[in-house]
């Protein structure tokens, strides 16, 4: 939804620089002779500032030039007039040739393009924010890199790389959750090469990210693990068996005690199976209940013996019976009594593959899987499947109450567990989620650092546990380029968050993008928040602006913009489908209002604005958060 930080309306007259100016020798600034005095002095407007300068040369009330910045003389700025101040059509390449030779910089194309820009938007210049400036570009390319550097400058920002990249990442406007899927897809594949790899997928997990996609992953995983875990109830259990015979996973009309005796009589089938896995433990186990069938063991107990030496961890050969005991007479087991011991091995193959967070556990959970269906098409399709029963569940579909009651019990359960959703109907809770996330983010890191005493260092590592301390520390480690390259990605996007949620003033401007499930669908939730400050320091609930970007399934780019002015709210909706959502929410208004008022604010009117066509759309719709907004001169932010 956020296409760019820093697109907007081209700048015509000379930017606005926040706070007090402190010019460095060499920069090169356009500016206003004002007043013109004794011994060479003046009054030079810059942008809005006004200063007294002493000129090299006299010049003109009224004028407007360009000048360069010298050695101040006894506390006076010096200012030394260039050539060409005019940036009419046939001056501006004789202007761009001077001012490059002026910086000592190679004439070339790049150099060209970042001059005319820098003198078309009246951006300070020196020849060490130039060189650096073109060094970013050609490595970067012009085009976003441009709007970027006008960034830094209006705001002010410190002009070094890291402070650029993050900004580059931020104006592609790539959807946040997409790259953190495709962060965490790439950790997957890459086998998670360091511990730190590792922490950083479980932190990506409670972000939730690529929802559909773990339906596709882990739905018949969970699915499994439901019909044997220990803690589920007789009724889950039932529930999940019938659920894998409608995936197809387990053929259906087949009962558990025949799918459990068709395992024990085709394990001395089974072949190329990894030693001292998971696996392994329970192809040995069900091979001696194969025997046990075939009347290699006395009675029952000595079986159950047999099986628990192998589930905790001692070799095959060594859980063979004594001497003693093969001396006692044998019997053949009937089916019946092994099957429980069966469900038995399976029940501790998957506790133990579950309960690994690493790569090699989710490798492991697959080969536990293959071993019960041996047809990787079957189990392919039975995955689809899988997930669109949780789908269809989680959006309350009409297929959906076909299920049986003890199915719906297992799909809520698989859901509540591992699919959990915000409550959007729930102030606090999305409030309450919301900060948790931006914990998760780690965008709290530096704010630790600064203010944790002495005693709260204890609970630090807490901090260091969320994803930018660990991107920070991954990219100290050694791992693939590609990896490095998207988890650089990653760090810049949310490093961009912090630069752009800054002080400005007597406002406080927050920028926030997060990851957002609305049912089965992904999206980014951006929101832009500018609103003063009281004495205190504490945000002031009287006067703020908040606006809202999503991009929803259905209704595409959607923007929210609530407007707070002495306790009375305005809300105006844009969106290309304004005239319908008007009339659906037309039944709510009376609710927003009167919920509003038990807040102590009061509802002026709901707006739903239309934009008319796509070149009013860009404008209107695309956020321009802090970046064009200049100085700090009201509350409102531009859309």
């Amino acid at each position: 939804m956020v296409r760019s930080i820093t697109s907007g309306q081209p700048v015509t007259s000379p930017i606005e620089i926040k706070g007090t100016a402190s010019w460095t020798n060499g920069q090169i600034l356009f500016g206003k002779v004002n007043k013109v005095f004794p011994n060479q002095k003046a009054e030079v407007q810059i942008c809005h500032q006004k200063m007294i300068a002493i000129l090299d040369i006299p010049l003109r009330t009224g004028e407007r030039y360009w000048f360069k910045v010298q050695h101040p003389i006894e506390g006076v700025v010096v200012l030394k007039a260039l050539d060409s101040p005019d940036l009419n059509d046939s001056g501006l390449k004789g202007t761009v040739a001077k001012l490059i030779a002026h910086l000592g910089v190679m004439p070339e194309p790049a150099a060209t393009k970042l001059a005319e820009y820098l003198l078309t938007n009246r951006l300070p210049i020196t020849k060490e924010t130039f060189q650096s400036a073109l060094q970013w570009l050609k490595a970067d390319g012009a085009e976003v890199g441009l709007p970027v550097i006008k960034t830094m400058f209006i705001q002010q920002l410190p002009f070094v790389k890291d402070v650029f990249d993050a900004l580059l990442t931020q104006s592609k406007g790539e959807p946040f959750h997409k790259l953190l899927s495709g962060f965490k897809q790439q950790l997957e594949d890459g086998g998670a090469v360091t511990g730190t790899a590792v922490k950083l997928m479980e932190v990506l997990d409670s972000l939730q990210v690529a929802k559909q996609n773990q339906f596709q992953q882990i739905g018949l995983q969970k699915l499994v693990t439901a019909w044997l875990d220990s803690d589920s109830t007789p009724e889950m259990k039932s529930g999940a068996f019938s659920l894998l015979q409608k995936t197809g996973f387990i053929p259906k009309g087949m009962t558990e005690s025949v799918f459990l005796e068709n395992l024990i009589d085709g394990a001395d089938a089974r072949s190329g199976i990894a030693k001292n896995s998971a696996v392994d433990k329970l192809h040995q186990g069900l091979q001696l209940l194969s025997g046990a069938k075939s009347g290699a063991f006395a009675k029952v107990e000595e079986i159950d013996t047999a099986i628990n030496r192998i589930l905790n961890g001692h070799e095959h050969e060594r859980a063979k019976l004594t001497i003693d005991i093969h001396s006692m007479p044998r019997k053949n087991i009937a089916a019946e009594k092994l099957s429980p011991l069966a469900f038995h091995l399976l029940q501790s193959a998957f506790t133990e593959v579950t309960a690994k967070k690493a790569v090699g556990g989710k490798i492991e959970v697959n080969g536990l899987i293959g071993y019960l269906n041996k047809d990787t098409e079957q189990v392919a399709e039975s995955k689809g499947k899988a997930a669109e029963l949780l789908f269809k569940s989680l959006n309350k579909l009409p297929e959906a109450q076909y299920a049986r009651m003890n199915e719906k019990l297992v799909l809520s359960h698989v859901l509540e567990a591992e699919f959990q959703t915000i409550d959007l109907t729930d102030g606090p809770s999305v409030a309450n989620q919301l900060k948790e996330m931006t914990k998760i983010l780690g965008l709290q890191l530096e704010h630790a650092l600064i203010n944790l005493s002495g005693d709260d260092m204890a609970e630090f590592p807490k901090e260091l546990e969320t994803l930018k301390p660990l991107l920070l520390k991954l990219l100290n480690e050694q791992i693939p380029a590609s990896i490095k390259e998207m988890a650089e990605q990653v760090l810049n996007r949310i490093t961009a968050q912090q630069i752009l949620s800054q002080e400005n003033g007597p406002i406080q401007n927050l920028l926030l993008t997060l990851p957002l499930n609305l049912g089965s669908a992904q999206t980014d939730l951006t929101l832009q928040w500018s609103g003063r400050k009281t004495k205190d320091g504490k945000i002031d609930p009287d006067y703020c602006r908040v606006l809202f970007y999503l991009e929803l399934e259905r209704l595409k780019e959607t923007v929210i913009d609530m407007q707070v002015q002495n306790r009375i709210i305005k809300v105006t909706v844009i969106n290309g489908h304004g005239a319908a959502l008007e009339e659906a929410a037309g039944q709510y208004l009376d609710i927003l209002r009167e919920n509003l008022g038990k807040m102590d604010y009061r509802l002026s009117g709901v707006s739903f604005v239309n934009p008319v066509n796509e070149k009013e759309r860009d404008q209107r719709v695309k956020p321009i958060p802090f970046t064009e907004a200049g100085s700090y001169s009201g509350v409102d932010i531009r859309i």
